[in-house]
C-alpha cells in the first residue's frame, strides 16, 4: 500500500515537472523567436522588420549631397558640386535643448533668440540653416565660427560637409545648363537595406551638359547624415552622427571640361563693362578647337530660374543674323566657283542700283578689288556677288564652311552612351527659308541681301569661331570640343574624348589663305583699324546686321578673328545683340580686350 502511494506521488511530481518544463520551453522558444527571428521578419502591415522600425524611429537624417556628378574646368576648379561646411540643426525636445546654444547661435546667425528657439523646437527633421537673403544658399559662417561651434558639442548642433549644386550662382556658364527636381524620393534604400523615414529630392539634368551627360552625372544615391535619438529626443551616446552613402568608391563621376573659369569670368566682366546686355563670346584654341571660354549674356542663375524668361538661353549656340561676317562665305564661293577673280575691279558709289540696298559708307568706296571689298566690308560688291551666285552655290559653301549644321562635338563614352553632345541645344544655321512646297525662294533680290549677310541668314557664334580655325588649318573642318574627359571619384580617367575628331577638307587651302590675308588687311586698313594698337597683331572680320526685320533701329554687331597673326593661338567670335543705331561697335572693342587678356596670360 505504501509503495502504491509513493508511486502515485511520483507520477504527480512527474506530470507537474513536465508541465512546468513545457511552459519553460514554450517561453524559451518564444523569447528566442522574439530575440532572433521575429525582429528580422517583415511585419504584416509594413515591409520593415521590428529592428529596422526601431532604428528608423530613432533616426533623424538629412541629405547634404545628392550624389550627382561634378563638372570642373580644365584646372580642376569646381563649377558644380563644390563642398563647404554648413550649420545643421537636428530636432530636439525642450528638455534636451541647451539655452546657451540658442543664445550663442542667435548672435552668430544675427537672429532673435526667441525666433531661433521656436523654429528649432518645432522642426521634425534636421534642417540646413539657410541664408535669409537667398534661401537656396546655406548661411555663410566664417571658418572661425565653424570651428567654435564644432568645439561646443551642443546637442543637435553640427557643422557638416555640404555639396552646393551651383556655387557660382549668376556667374555659372550657360553651357552647364541646369537640373529640375523629380518627385521627392521617400525611403531611399541604403546598402544595408535600411530605408530612412525622411525624403530627398533627386535632380535630373534638363539643359546643357547637365542634360546631355545625365547618364554619367546621375550618380548612385545620396550621402546622408543620420542622428540617432532616444525616446526623449536626446542623442544616443556612442552613436552621434553617422554617414550613409553608396559603397561604390568610384562615384560620383567628374566631368573635366576644356574651359578656363578665370578667363570665362574675366570675359563676362569685359562685356558688361562695355554695356553688352545681350550677346556672346567664344574663344577656341586654334590647335585643338577646344573651347577655352564661352560666355553668354544676360547672365542666369541655375538656382533661380524663370521658365518664362530667356536668360537661360546660351546665346553662343543660338543662330543670329551675322551681317558682314557672312561675306567671307560669299568671297570663298565666288572665288572657287569662278564668279570673280582677284583682279576684277568693282565700283561703289554708296548705293546698289536695285532692291533699295546701299553701302554703309554713304559716299561709297569708289573703285576697289575683292581684297579691298572684304577689308572695307563693301555692301555693294557683295550684293553684286550674291546676285551672280546661284542660291544652291551659296547654300553649299555655307555648309562647307560649317555654318549650317551644328558643329559641336558628339562623343561616345564606350559604355553604351552614344552621341553625348558637348553643346546641348546648339541650333542649326541657315541661308534661305523654305517656302510652300518645300522649295527655297532664291530670286535676285534675296540673293543680293544674302550676299551681305542679311535677310534669312543665321549663324551661331560657335560656328563663326570654328570657321576661323577651319581657315587657319588650310580649309580643314573639325568639331569644337567642350569636354576633355570623364574621371572617377579617385581622379582616374574613365574615358577621354579626342580633340579634332572627324577632320575633313572643305575649302581649297589657297582660298583659306586668301581669306586670312584679307582679314589681316581688315585690321591694317579696313573696318577693324581700331584694333591696330592691341598687345598682339590681330586679324578678323567685323559685321553689323539688323537684329530683326530690315530697317529697325536695333543692330547685331559682330567681330570674328584670330591672333596673334604670326603664330595664331586663339580664334574668337563676339556678338552684341540689339545695339542701338549709331552706338559704338561693342563687339570689336570686346574682341580687342579679350585678345589683350589672352596676350597677358601668354606672358
Amino acid at each position: 500500500m505504501r509503495v502504491k502511494v509513493e508511486l502515485q506521488r511520483w507520477k504527480r511530481i512527474s506530470v507537474v515537472t513536465m508541465l512546468i518544463s513545457g511552459i519553460l520551453l514554450f517561453y524559451s522558444l518564444r523569447l528566442a523567436w522574439l530575440q532572433f527571428i521575429g525582429p528580422n521578419r517583415p511585419l504584416p502591415h509594413d515591409p520593415h522588420s521590428l529592428i529596422t522600425q526601431s532604428v528608423i524611429q530613432r533616426e533623424r537624417g538629412i541629405v547634404l549631397d545628392d550624389g550627382r556628378g561634378r563638372i570642373v574646368d580644365r584646372n580642376g576648379v569646381m563649377i558644380t558640386g563644390r563642398s563647404s561646411h554648413v550649420l545643421v540643426l537636428f530636432p530636439l525636445k525642450r528638455q534636451a535643448m541647451s539655452m546657451g546654444a540658442v543664445h550663442t547661435l542667435a548672435q552668430l546667425l544675427k537672429i532673435e533668440e526667441a525666433v531661433l528657439y521656436e523654429r528649432w523646437l518645432n522642426i521634425s527633421e534636421p534642417i540646413l540653416w539657410k541664408d535669409p537673403n537667398d534661401i537656396k544658399r546655406p548661411y555663410p559662417l566664417s571658418e572661425e565660427d565653424q570651428n567654435f561651434i564644432s568645439q561646443q558639442n551642443w546637442n543637435g548642433v553640427r557643422i557638416l560637409p555640404y555639396v552646393e549644386p551651383y556655387p557660382w550662382h549668376e556667374q555659372t556658364p550657360h553651357w552647364i545648363g541646369y537640373t529640375s527636381e523629380a518627385k521627392p524620393t521617400i525611403g531611399a534604400s541604403t546598402d544595408n537595406g535600411l530605408q530612412p523615414s525622411w525624403s530627398y529630392v533627386k535632380r535630373i539634368g534638363t539643359a546643357g551638359l547637365e542634360r546631355s551627360l545625365e547618364p554619367l552625372l546621375a550618380g548612385l544615391g545620396p550621402v546622408t547624415y543620420v542622428h540617432y535619438m532616444d525616446a526623449a529626443s536626446r542623442p544616443l551616446h556612442g552613436l552621434d552622427i553617422r554617414v550613409r552613402q553608396p559603397s561604390n568608391p568610384y562615384y560620383p563621376l567628374q566631368v573635366v571640361t576644356t574651359v578656363d573659369m578665370e578667363l570665362q569670368r574675366s570675359i563676362q566682366d569685359m562685356m558688361l563693362q562695355h554695356g553688352v546686355t545681350k550677346g556672346a563670346a567664344v574663344v577656341l584654341d586654334t590647335n585643338t578647337r577646344d573651347v577655352v571660354a564661352m560666355v553668354s549674356l544676360p547672365r542666369y542663375n541655375p538656382n533661380h530660374l524663370d521658365p518664362d524668361g530667356e536668360q537661360w538661353n546660351n546665346q553662343a549656340i543660338q543662330a543670329i543674323t551675322p551681317g558682314s561676317v557672312f561675306k567671307l562665305v560669299i568671297a570663298a564661293a565666288a572665288l572657287e566657283e569662278g564668279i570673280t577673280n582677284l583682279h576684277e575691279q568693282f565700283h561703289c558709289d554708296g548705293a546698289y542700283s536695285k532692291y533699295g540696298l546701299s553701302c554703309w559708307k554713304h559716299e561709297g568706296h569708289g573703285t576697289l578689288m575683292l581684297a579691298e571689298a572684304v577689308a572695307d566690308s563693301c555692301n555693294v560688291v557683295f550684293a553684286e556677288l550674291g546676285e551672280r551666285l546661284q542660291g544652291k552655290q551659296i547654300q553649299r559653301y555655307a555648309e562647307k564652311m560649317g555654318l549650317i549644321k551644328p558643329v559641336g562635338m558628339q562623343s561616345s563614352d564606350g559604355f553604351g552612351h552614344e552621341s553625348l553632345k558637348h553643346f546641348e541645344g546648339e541650333q542649326s544655321g541657315r541661308v534661305f527659308v523654305k517656302q510652300a512646297g518645300g522649295v527655297y525662294k532664291t530670286d535676285g533680290g534675296i540673293r543680293a541681301q544674302t550676299g551681305i549677310g542679311q535677310r534669312d541668314v543665321r549663324i551661331t557664334p560657335l560656328a563663326a569661331a570654328n570657321l576661323m580655325v577651319t581657315l587657319l588649318k588650310g580649309g580643314i573642318f573639325g568639331h569644337p570640343r567642350l569636354v576633355e574627359r570623364i574621371e572617377d571619384a579617385k581622379g582616374s580617367a574613365l574615358v577621354s574624348f579626342a580633340s579634332e575628331a572627324r577632320l575633313e577638307r572643305t575649302l581649297q587651302s589657297s582660298t583659306a589663305d586668301r581669306l586670312l590675308q584679307w582679314m589681316k588687311q581688315t585690321v591694317v586698313a579696313g573696318t577693324g583699324k581700331s584694333l591696330q594698337h592691341r598687345s598682339w597683331v590681330l586679324a578678323g572680320k567685323s559685321g553689323t546686321a539688323q537684329a530683326s526685320a530690315y530697317g529697325l533701329d536695333k543692330l547685331n554687331s559682330w567681330f570674328v578673328g584670330y591672333g596673334p597673326v604670326n603664330h595664331p593661338q586663339y580664334a574668337v567670335a563676339v556678338v552684341s545683340i540689339g545695339e542701338k543705331q549709331q552706338s559704338e561697335h561693342r563687339a570689336t572693342q570686346v574682341f580687342g580686350d579679350i585678345m589683350d587678356e589672352l596676350a597677358r596670360r601668354d606672358k
